[in-house]
């Protein structure tokens, strides 16, 4: 890494490209700095399960072949990235989080996993995620393959759940983007306590086909990086329909056309930070969300208070995903698998314990409600172009901490966006006491241009997204675990 400073470790993916593009940036030289500071930081983060030095090699080394022939495959050429350990990559084990999957290899490439090969991306590992990304429950920051994985902005708290180590992993500088999930939160909550920008797109903007389930319904795939313009290249190479997804739907519009400018007159809804006393919002992020909204109105944004529709949105979501995970996994609970999974509420748990409470009929009447969830949505969109509201403005727990407190926090938004299959950026908005604060902006579907533009131009009038997190101060002793190498028998 002698060669190449850390400033390029934090540059995003914009900046790396064009250097690559222009030939003043060696993608193998880039590569390497990255897996020197896996080899240092990735331990002390548990954001890595498997480290695929020997492939990051051989694709930074094609990359520079290539690119010394003229050949230049778009902005994601030689770029290093990371991948929630739950899409499939041939030949690299896929553990989906969990020990009865410790071991699992497949055979062929998730669609993603393809689209980013084909573009020459670099990928530099596997990283962590809680077990079977929540599917079945859990409680504890442990509830890992590799153990709790921690932000890197305080290394005795969790990174949280459960695209932890995407966004562990760029926070840190290990790479310059991750490709992360969201079923309910998954992107969002990580990108709150990494502080950094993830994006949740459109329900089936990005294909899913190897990429394990949670709640068909539900699931989503997203980028996470140090930007939104970092995540509008990435969206704009991987999005796209795939036969082998029918979910799937073709790139929302526009993609080419996201600059960092706020519409004139652009609408903002704006939802209020919540009252909640367990845990209590971060000292200052009342005034940094106060500061947010003075911003948007500065910048020609019409800024006023907002109230979602009055719909049971947390109770549709929480059945539909019950319902459907147990699904998911019916063959690892019905052969007693769980009992091997990490979080301790599994050991005591029999294969009739999950069960899901809701019968058939009334996840039918679910499914009904959900589609007046999309309506009123809808009609709330006509008023407002876009929503803007807090993320998780609270102190990550410490990993030794019970969860409970957070999983308690009312998630309306969450919980409708989801249903609705809403795209959304989270965006850091500020600092209290070292640790970042968070917002989120929520679009209506496929309006990713619009949503990404407003977030560009947000970032372009701060610098929230460019700090980087401290390297000694916040450190915990900790055992190193490091994730396994691709070079290991």
């Amino acid at each position: 890494m002698a060669d190449l400073g850390e400033d390029a470790l934090f540059a995003g993916v914009a900046a790396l490209s064009e250097r690559i593009r222009t030939r003043a940036l060696s993608p193998v030289a880039l590569a390497e700095a990255c897996l020197a500071r896996i080899e240092a930081e990735a331990p002390l983060l548990g954001c890595f399960v498997t480290v695929t030095a020997d492939r990051a090699r051989a694709e930074a080394r094609a990359a520079e072949d290539e690119l010394a022939a003229g050949r230049w495959r778009g902005p994601l050429h030689g770029v290093p990235y990371g991948l929630k350990d739950v899409v499939d990559t041939r030949g690299v084990r896929t553990t989906w989080g969990a020990r009865p999957y410790a071991d699992r290899v497949p055979e062929r490439d998730a669609t993603i996993a393809a689209r980013l090969a084909d573009a020459g991306a670099v990928l530099v590992g596997k990283l962590s995620t809680i077990e079977l990304a929540g599917a079945l429950g859990y409680g504890s920051a442990a509830a890992a393959l590799n153990g709790p994985c921690r932000t890197p902005w305080d290394r005795a708290r969790w990174a949280g759940g459960s695209s932890s180590g995407p966004a562990s992993a760029v926070a840190a500088g290990l790479a310059p983007f991750a490709i992360g999930t969201e079923t309910w939160g998954s992107l969002t909550c990580p990108a709150a306590f990494c502080g950094v920008t993830a994006l949740r797109p459109t329900y089936g903007a990005l294909p899913r086909r190897g990429v394990m389930a949670v709640a068909y319904t539900l699931d989503k795939v997203g980028p996470v990086a140090r930007s939104a313009e970092d995540c509008a290249l990435v969206l704009g190479v991987l999005a796209g329909a795939d036969p082998r997804d029918p979910a799937s739907i073709p790139p929302p519009p526009g993609l080419d056309r996201v600059r960092a400018a706020f519409p004139r007159g652009l609408r903002v809804g704006v939802l209020p930070l919540p009252e909640v006393r367990d845990p209590p919002p971060l000292a200052g992020a009342a005034e940094a969300y106060r500061g947010a909204q003075e911003l948007l109105a500065a910048a020609g944004a019409l800024v006023e208070p907002a109230a979602l529709p009055a719909l049971p949105y947390e109770a549709i979501a929480a059945l539909l995903l019950e319902a459907e995970a147990a699904s998911a996994f019916e063959e690892l609970v019905s052969s007693g698998g769980t009992r091997a999974l990490s979080d301790p509420s599994h050991r005591t748990r029999a294969p009739a314990d999950y069960a899901p409470r809701a019968t058939s009929a009334d996840y039918v009447r679910a499914s009904r409600l959900r589609a007046e969830v999309q309506r009123a949505l809808a009609r709330f969109f006509e008023r407002h172009d876009l929503l803007l509201a807090p993320n998780l403005p609270f102190a990550p727990p410490r990993v030794e901490e019970p969860l409970a407190p957070l999983f308690g926090v009312p998630d309306p938004l969450g919980a409708a966006a989801n249903l609705a299959g809403l795209p959304a950026v989270a965006l850091p908005m500020g600092f209290s006491g070292g640790l970042p604060l968070s917002l989120q902006l929520v679009a209506p579907p496929l309006e990713e241009a619009r949503l990404l533009s407003a977030a560009m131009a947000f970032q372009a009038r701060t610098s929230h997204h460019l700090q980087r997190p401290p390297a000694g101060p916040g450190a915990v002793a900790v055992a190193p675990r490091r994730g396994r190498s691709d070079r290991a028998p």
